[in-house]
């Protein structure tokens, strides 16, 4: 699963090619009906066109501006496993006015192994501060503790997956009071081997024990689905259709503030 990142970092990207990748997102986008939604990008591919980071980023913006106006909300990437000298580079972005105004968050992607919370502490402190979604890809494929470490010392507003605190009473009793938001992908999970029982998911648990839990499709060219998909992949797990309605109104409520005028 991680292998197609690494891939992805050896194309020779263009400025047209960028532009039609973007060109081709927004129109899936339109075909699935889906008004808004995050985007998890990273620009270390772009780099070798010469751009300066904050250049990359405002392009992509634009592109994404052109062809699905107010429609995406673009959150950039940190790869565990870079560099932390690189990591700390492009979490600097947020102090660059026109890459800031361009993003609605930060996200920690990759291999969780390499996941330090000390180390990312005073990143996320400067995105919280800027009122930015802060989100961590924890608690799915290593411990549930991660996940608390997010919580308490990183303070993210998000948790991608987060389900092996699922049953673990004390941690999501922390979780609850935190408000933190549960970012779940079902078939993503099944796909990476992260969770196994074909008879359960955790994400309607979590959810009934009273976790904000939304439901997305992750990467739905790796994960060959779209978001009705994901719905009806969850029906599957007993999730009501009240339910489906209130993994919707977080999503709307985390949403609200970069929506704009839509």
């Amino acid at each position: 699963f991680l292998d197609k990142f690494r891939i992805l970092d050896e194309i020779k990207w263009t400025e047209d090619l960028i532009d039609g990748s973007i060109a081709a997102i927004c129109a899936d986008l339109a075909d699935e009906g889906i008004d808004y939604t995050w985007l998890d990008f990273s620009i270390n591919k772009y780099m070798a066109l010469g751009w300066h980071k904050h250049e990359a980023i405002t392009f992509i913006h634009s592109a994404f501006q052109k062809y699905r106006p107010g429609g995406v909300g673009l959150i950039l990437s940190l790869k565990y496993e870079s560099m932390r000298a690189s990591q700390r580079q492009y979490a600097k972005l947020i102090e660059h006015e026109d890459a800031a105004r361009c993003l609605i968050g930060l996200d920690l992607v990759g291999d969780e192994e390499y996941f330090d919370a000390d180390f990312y502490e005073p990143i996320f402190k400067a995105w919280n501060a800027a009122g930015k979604v802060t989100r961590a890809h924890v608690g799915e494929a290593c411990r549930a503790s991660n996940v608390i470490d997010a919580i308490k010392k990183l303070k993210a507003t998000n948790i991608a997956h987060g389900f092996k605190i699922f049953r673990e009473q004390e941690m999501m009793g922390l979780a609850i009071d935190s408000g933190v938001t549960f970012d779940m992908a079902i078939t993503s999970n099944y796909l990476t081997g992260t969770w196994h029982d074909p008879q359960i998911h955790p994400s309607v648990g979590m959810l009934r024990a009273g976790l904000k839990v939304t439901l997305g499709s992750d990467d739905p060219v790796q994960c060959s689905t779209t978001l009705d998909r994901e719905f009806d992949v969850a029906r599957g797990f007993g999730w009501s259709e009240g339910e489906l309605a209130q993994a919707q109104a977080i999503a709307l409520v985390n949403s609200r503030p970069f929506l704009g005028s839509r």
